[in-house]
């Protein structure tokens, strides 16, 4: 995947925790093999919905052991993408919100522990919304936003792998 920087723009990339260490913290010591979603139908119509644009993959890698679900996902921010972790428990809730990797020059307190543990608990709702608020942060407004979709997202795809329906 070829990602364009806009012209002039410095990014530094800060890369808080490897994917591995993400599913260890999903996991433990036994993290499931690697999965791959097709992305189509009424999955990405509902994934797509909760993200709010159009998805431009056609799959989504993920795991999957015991009812629990990771995902690790791209979304961007304001100009660039940043890469996010999620694992949902077999109750279809945010079990664990991590940011992987983060490629903006401002809103990166959104990796801080105090501001993601907002998300712990949360459930997706009949319109694929979020079951509850989420404060934001002055100056990150845009990356709460990503997160917010990304954690969205999460839920409906945790769904669609668990064969089941929004009440």
């Amino acid at each position: 995947m070829l990602i364009a920087f806009p012209a002039g723009a410095a990014y530094d990339e800060t890369e808080y925790l490897k994917p591995e260490a993400f599913l260890a913290k999903v996991y433990g010591e036994n993290v499931p093999s690697i999965s791959l979603m097709p992305l189509r139908g009424d999955t990405r119509k509902r994934a797509e919905a909760a993200l709010g644009h159009r998805y431009s993959g056609l799959r989504l890698r993920y795991w999957l052991q015991n009812g629990t679900s990771a995902w690790i996902i791209d979304e961007k921010s304001k100009d660039m993408p940043m890469t996010i972790g999620i694992g949902i428990n077999p109750e279809g809730e945010i079990a664990i919100i991590e940011l992987l990797v983060y490629r903006e020059p401002r809103g990166g307190e959104i990796h801080q522990a105090a501001f993601r543990k907002q998300y712990l608990g949360l459930r997706l709702t009949g319109n694929n919304a979020l079951s509850g608020p989420v404060d934001g942060i002055t100056g990150a407004t845009l990356s709460v936003d990503a997160l917010n979709r990304v954690a969205a997202m999460a839920l409906v795809l945790h769904q669609s792998v668990q064969g089941e329906t929004i009440p």
